[in-house]
Parts: structure tokens; sequence; C-alpha cells
């Protein structure tokens, strides 16, 4: 027999058994699709997850922040510097140079109203560099710009949630809001911070609140003399933190005249443990989800070496009359290893056809969407493939090593 033959007969025997070989083919199926699904699910999840820990804005990310002197020798060096200042930022980029960018923050609470519609809000006055350093993304207009420090702008940008609850579904671009009594223009909303797997309490506040130059938040509502509230930098060597904290600190020092009235938060050597410890979890779930996935796919396997000793024992006319008229014993042998490959494969697909069909009806419940993981696609119909090939190999050769007048005469 030629390969087409044997493929035919595959398909015949299929076609003619239909019940036995749905049987058959169900538990393949459902393993396949067990292992398509979990694998674009665990996608989903992981890039759903990452995409949280992003928007936290605390990758390669440091925090200097004053403090107040432990004793009268530190009250008397503290008393050369005027703390944190937005100077320092300039300061920092200058004396550092693993430091990729600095945003000098200060924070203070006031009410936003938009007509008769009010609430208390944390005003967050930054420079245009925080976006970057806090990877802070907009869902429309822009963020603050060089020139609206520069010039004390009166222009603000909206948080989510704020924007949300003072213009609903309208366009806040272009229009205005009052803070504390003084009307600002807004120039941008913010994207949505978090996502169910990654929020904090922190994600809540800024959404809720809105950003505006610091220097107009430093003349209009705290005080040009009041020390900022943090200054974040941001740097690209990840893998030297130690040695970038250094250089910060020595940085904030000189610029203090050896005054160290702060402290550094080494945010990114934290961010990177939890990583670490998140990317362990993860691959402990895909180990465990893996597993059941396949032990699904090895219960259909045994499935389908039950049915192929079945169909020797209804075929063993059919296997004696062609060993009869001339069929070698490796002809049978393929013959009946090509049925046992082609249900696992038509199992395969059809599972992998079903596994994406589900992947995408529920993709939609995802934040970042539910990748088809063409990996875990093509590994699982392989597995399959391979599982009809190791699983038919046993019922083949008994197949193969029948005699004819034996087989016939067991027939009969």
């Amino acid at each position: 027999m030629n390969p087409g033959e044997i493929i035919r007969s595959a398909f015949s025997e299929i076609r003619h058994h239909k019940l036995r070989s749905g049987l058959t083919l169900l538990g393949i199926i459902l393993g396949t699709l067990s292992i398509t699904v979990m694998t674009s699910f665990l996608d989903g999840v992981v890039a759903t997850l990452w995409d949280g820990f992003a928007d936290l804005g605390f990758d390669g990310v440091m925090y200097v922040s004053g403090r107040g002197p432990r004793d009268l020798k530190e009250q008397t060096i503290f008393a050369r510097s005027m703390g944190l200042r937005p100077s320092d930022a300039e300061s920092i980029l200058a004396g550092a140079d693993m430091i990729r960018d600095v945003a000098p923050v200060m924070m203070s609470q006031e009410i936003v109203a938009r007509g008769e519609t009010e609430r208390k809000a944390r005003l967050i006055g930054a420079t245009s560099s925080y976006a970057m350093v806090r990877n802070r993304k907009m869902a429309n207009g822009r963020f603050l710009t060089p020139q609206d420090n520069e010039s004390f702008a009166r222009v603000c940008v909206l948080g989510h949630r704020l924007n949300r609850w003072l213009f609903g579904s309208e366009d806040a671009v272009g229009k205005r809001v009052k803070v504390a009594g003084r009307e600002f223009r807004v120039v941008g909303v913010a994207s949505k911070l978090g996502n169910q797997f990654v929020n904090s309490s922190d994600f809540a506040e800024e959404m809720e609140g809105l950003y505006i130059p610091l220097s107009t938040l430093r003349k209009f509502y705290i005080g040009e003399d009041e020390a900022l509230a943090f200054i974040a930098i941001k740097t690209d060597q990840i893998d030297k933190l130690s040695q970038v904290k250094a250089e910060l600190t020595a940085a904030v020092v000189k610029a203090h005249h050896g005054a160290q009235d702060f402290k550094v938060e080494n945010i990114a050597a934290e961010m990177l443990r939890e990583r670490k410890e998140v990317a362990e979890v993860i691959g402990s779930w895909k180990i465990v989800l893996g597993s059941l996935a396949g032990i699904s796919l090895l219960v259909g396997g045994i499935g389908l070496l039950s049915v192929m000793m079945i169909s020797i024992g209804e075929r063993l006319y059919e296997i004696g009359l062609r060993k009869a008229l001339g069929a070698t014993d490796m002809q049978i042998f393929f013959q009946f290893l090509a049925e046992s490959a082609t249900l696992a494969l038509v199992g395969g697909m059809l599972g992998a056809a079903g596994g994406v069909g589900i992947t995408k009806a529920v993709a939609g419940f995802f934040p970042s969407g539910l990748p088809i993981h063409i990996g875990g696609l093509l590994a699982a119909i392989g597995i399959s493939l391979a599982l009809g090939i190791v699983y038919g190999i046993y019922p083949a050769l008994k197949a193969s090593r029948l005699e004819p007048v034996e087989a016939l005469r067991s027939a009969a």
C-alpha cells in the first residue's frame, strides 16, 4: 500500500466507526484544547500582570526625600541646606552620569470643580519629565511641557477617574476646571492605571487627582520656600543600582553643601525582587497547568490505544486476507500506525481550533487581551501526533505479526 492508500484507509475506518472514533477523538480534543487555552490564558495573565507592574512606574526608579536631623550635630550640619529644591534636579543630572532623567515633585490637596460638581483631589506639581520617569501615558491630549513650568501656566492634566467624574464621556481637553477657585485649562487626560492583578491605593489617588506645573503649584498654592515632597530619578543601569544610588547620593550631598538631610529609596531594587518572585510563581503555575493538560492528553492517548486494540480484533479477517494476498508485515504495521496517527492528528487539530475559539471568546475580559500562543498551539498538535504514534506502535506491531492462517481462522 502506498502512503495515499494508507491515509485513505485510516479516514475510511474513522467514517465507518463514527461513535468509536468520536469518543477516541474526544480525549485527544480535550487534551489539545486544554494546552491551547492554558498557554494563551497564561500569556494573557502574564501580559496583564507585567502591564500592571509597568503602571507602578518604579522600574529603574529611586526616590530622594527629605529627613529631619537625628541629633544636635546633624541639626547644625543640616542648617547649611535649604532641603530638597527644584534646582537639585539639575544638580543630580549634572553630577550623575548613570541617571537618565529626574522629576521633582510636590503635592497638595485642593477642591477641583467644574460647574456644580466638586471633588477634593490630590494636586501633583510636576515637570515634563514626570511622565517619562513614572511611565505615565496619556489617554487624550498631552502632558505638561517645559514651557508650562517656565511660564507658570494654569494648565492641568486630569487623572482617569477625576476626568470621568467631572466630564463623564465628554472630551475634557480644552475645557476649564477650577482648582481652589483658580481657573485651569485641561490639556490632557491620563490613562487608567493598574488592572485586576496589580492595583494600589496610590493608583486610586493619582487617578482621582490632577497634574499641574510644579512652578504653578509652588507659586499659587504651597509657596516657593517649601521643600519638595520628593525627587524621582530614572536609570537604565538596572544591573548597577548600587552604583547609581552612590552617584545620586554624592550629587545631592554636594548640592546640599555636605548635609545629608535626605534619604534615597532604591525602589528599583525592590521592583526587581518582586518581579523575580512573581516570575517564579508564574513558572510554577505553568508547570502545574501544563501537567494537568498533559495528563488529559495522556488519558486521550490511552483511549486511542484501547480503540486500536479493539479495531485489530474486529479486522482479523482483513489482516489475514491482506497478508495472504502478499501484504508485508511492514505494510500492515504502517497501515495501523497511520490510522492511530491520523486519529490523533485530527483530534489535535480540532482541539487546537476549539482552543483558539475559546481564547478569542474570552479575550475581551483581559485588559491586555489573550494572544494566541502559536508555540502552545503547535506544541499541542505535535504532542497529540506524537502520542498517536507512540500509542499506535504496539497495536501496529501486534497486527503486523499476525500469521495469515491464524488471523483468518480467528476471524472465522
